[in-house]
């Protein structure tokens, strides 16, 4: 559980001032090691939805709404309450050409189903403002913030329920396929013999999980790393060693980093401290575990008042994982309990 004064008491998701560490934490991260950030602000549309309403009724649909926001992000991302009825959230690694598809999905997460109100169902909207780690480079971080505040307070004025990039925030929009082109038959014919020979070449080697690399391939869902229990989330920043040791190994290995975690665990010296470090020393044998696709490369260092844990959550490119799928199969079975 963390601690009071890092979640929003409400809403139960990351406060105002937490976010805001968080955000200067990562924005320090993509500038170091040159990864993805999306920033979204969004905020509830229509005032008078709420603003009418006994205090109960305003707290529910906060709730509600942090809720299905936290539902709809990955376990590494952030989403916090900004203020009354503003969410800022924080993407680590997204690509910024899918940035828009994510927070259309995030708008419709809030807008459909109907939100059960005092006792009716209660439709409402959200307006969402994207910006990059680029936004944050030639400007302060609260300038940013609220330009982005203006932004939004823009898209509400003009009727709501949108979703606009920051300018200068080079979000490019997806491509869309605006013409349909024949294949010929030959053509059709030559690409089932590539695939029939890619076949023979990546899955011989390891014809006994070819079925499982065929769908790992197409699934690059995380899975969320194996903490111990009393592993509180932190704002704290790992030294800039431990990050850097992570990142070589990562960079070695040929991953993609999919996101962060860090957690803080309190200084014991009863049986179940050493239990602890026994768990750690295990599971992280060689400061790494494997499970597929997934990779998860640990570090830990000691602090007052304990250890921090840092954890980052890598992929294996597809073509990696299909060529080398010796080595991969033999991690399919790990557990992570």
């Amino acid at each position: 559980m963390q601690s009071d004064t890092s979640r929003d008491s409400l809403a139960r998701v990351w406060s105002r001032e937490s976010i805001l560490e968080l955000l200067s934490r990562e924005l320090a991260r993509s500038e170091s090691f040159g990864s993805n950030l999306t920033v979204i602000l969004a905020a509830l549309d229509h005032e008078k939805h709420v603003n009418g309403e006994s205090e109960e009724p305003q707290n529910n649909l906060v709730e509600a709404i942090a809720r299905r926001l936290g539902d709809a992000v990955r376990s590494y991302d952030y989403v916090s309450r900004y203020s009354p009825l503003q969410f800022l959230i924080l993407v680590p690694g997204w690509e910024p050409s899918q940035a828009r598809i994510l927070a259309e999905q995030l708008k419709l997460t809030v807008t459909d189903p109907p939100i059960d109100i005092a006792e009716s169902r209660t439709r409402v909207t959200m307006s969402m403002v994207l910006a990059t780690a680029a936004s944050f480079k030639s400007q302060d971080q609260q300038e940013v913030l609220r330009q982005m505040e203006t932004t939004l307070e823009g898209l509400q004025a003009s009727g709501g329920n949108r979703v606009e990039s920051l300018a200068g925030s080079s979000l490019p929009m997806p491509r869309i396929l605006k013409k349909k082109r024949k294949i010929s038959l030959s053509w059709a014919l030559a690409g089932v013999l590539g695939l029939g020979i890619a076949a023979a070449v990546f899955f011989e080697p390891s014809l006994g999980c070819g079925p499982n690399l065929i769908g790992d391939v197409f699934d690059s869902s995380e899975l969320p790393p194996p903490l111990p229990a009393n592993c509180v989330m932190t704002t704290d920043r790992p030294a800039e060693s431990v990050i850097q040791s992570i990142e070589v190994q990562r960079q070695a290995m040929g991953l993609e980093l999919e996101g962060t975690v860090t957690c803080k665990i309190a200084s014991s010296r009863s049986r179940s401290g050493a239990m602890q470090d026994q768990w750690l020393s295990n599971l992280y044998g060689g400061g790494k575990l494997q499970h597929r696709r997934q990779v998860l490369i640990a570090a830990w260092q000691d602090v007052p008042g304990g250890k921090l844990l840092t954890i980052e959550q890598c992929l294996t490119p597809w073509w990696k994982y299909v060529t080398e799928s010796d080595q991969y199969c033999r991690a399919q079975n790990l557990s992570w309990e």
